[in-house]
């Protein structure tokens, strides 16, 4: 008896090992069948703003390379997935990445938005989202004349990109003046709003930037200091919109009332 069942442990420890080893053989193969492998039509995204490549699902996955090795009965593939689709630079945030094995998987995007164009001497000009994040420059090719009516145009500023897109500028001044043109985005268009610039200040209490704003037509509007704006940023945007109303346009202001002026009290 004592035998038989040393035998039969040693058996069952066999087949153990055999199936371990055969398992380990077979699990490659099984991953790399046609049925399990991960491309682009298997992944379901939130749908992207225009400005995005109906494509970019295919560029993620082949810059990160699981267009080659990924597969869905990867247990990491749902990490995997986090990291490339983050690594794109009109993705703000992934937010959710749900396996459907084995149909693919869902993953819930947060997009960036372009928010202003940045005017750089020897590069042109380039779109950054409200966090001075640096875009696409692709975003201005096509129908540029419609993307330079829909932002505000940040110049004066002497800094470059300290790194590649979908990364920060690198200069305060940048970030600042995004968030401001976010601000400003929903006047931005009704009442022609054209270019944002920084300017120094000097005061008995010390020097400041502040931001002046300049319509299509060349008015300018003194704004003063973001974000810590006195009076707040809400009430300079309704101050321009009376004197919108009142004139008909901010370009109809008699001279003898420009500057417009929403800096103060």
């Amino acid at each position: 008896m004592g035998r038989t069942l040393i035998g039969l442990v040693v058996v069952l420890a066999f087949a153990a090992v055999l199936g371990t080893f055969g398992w380990f053989y077979a699990k490659d193969r099984i991953r790399s069948q046609q049925q399990y492998r991960l491309s682009a039509d298997k992944i379901s995204v939130t749908p992207p703003p225009h400005w995005v490549s109906d494509r970019f699902v295919e560029e993620v996955l082949r810059s990160s390379g699981l267009n080659q090795t990924g597969s869905l009965l990867d247990k990491t593939l749902p990490q995997k997935l986090t990291e490339a689709f983050a690594a794109y630079p009109w993705v703000e945030k992934v937010e959710q990445v749900v396996p459907r094995y084995p149909s693919g998987a869902e993953v819930k995007l947060l997009y960036r938005v372009p928010m202003a164009l940045v005017e750089v001497s020897r590069l042109g000009t380039l779109p950054v989202d409200r966090n001075g994040i640096l875009l696409p420059q692709e975003y201005l090719v096509d129908t540029l004349a419609d993307r330079w009516s829909q932002h505000l145009v940040i110049q004066g500023i002497q800094s470059t990109p300290l790194g590649a897109v979908g990364t920060p500028w690198g200069d305060p001044l940048v970030q600042t003046a995004a968030q401001l043109a976010a601000e400003l985005s929903d006047i931005t268009e009704p009442l022609q709003l054209a270019q944002i610039t920084p300017a120094m200040e000097t005061s008995p209490s010390g020097a400041r930037i502040v931001w002046r704003l300049k319509t299509v037509a060349g008015t300018e509007i003194r704004w003063g200091a973001f974000p810590s704006d006195n009076p707040d940023t809400e009430t300079k945007i309704k101050k321009l919109l009376k004197r919108h109303e009142d004139f008909r346009s901010l370009d109809n202001i008699p001279a003898n009332l420009q500057p417009v002026d929403v800096s103060r009290e």
